[in-house]
């Protein structure tokens, strides 16, 4: 799928969740979270939920450069799986660590 071509501007939005100061226990390590949402019925979304890794790199860069190396997985934890697999819209958290060979994803599936 060409990156811009079959996308409405409503089925995927991303943004970059940033803390407001700085942490004062740990150094910064590069650790970043994502925030996703994306219409479920959509390409976007199919594509999302079978090839998370390949849909950040293609469609979110900033994740997607973090995950470049080609033994990276994805672990998704599905926090309301009783919800039907195709409900209509879909919003989930993502943390990367550069350097790491796994990003982790919270789902959750909205029922409107």
């Amino acid at each position: 799928m060409a990156k811009d071509q079959e996308q409405s501007p409503d089925e995927l939005d991303w943004v970059e969740l940033k803390p407001d100061r700085d942490p004062k226990l740990l150094p910064n390590h590069g650790f970043r979270m994502f925030l996703v949402q994306v219409k479920s019925e959509t390409d976007s979304g199919r594509h999302l939920h079978n090839h998370p890794l390949e849909f950040f790199r293609q469609r979110v860069p900033e994740m997607g450069e973090l995950m470049s190396e080609d033994d990276v997985r994805a672990v998704v934890l599905r926090a309301n799986a009783e919800r039907s697999a195709n409900p209509r819209h879909r919003s989930e958290l993502w943390v990367v660590i550069p350097g790491s060979t796994t990003a982790v994803g919270i789902q959750y599936k909205h029922a409107e």
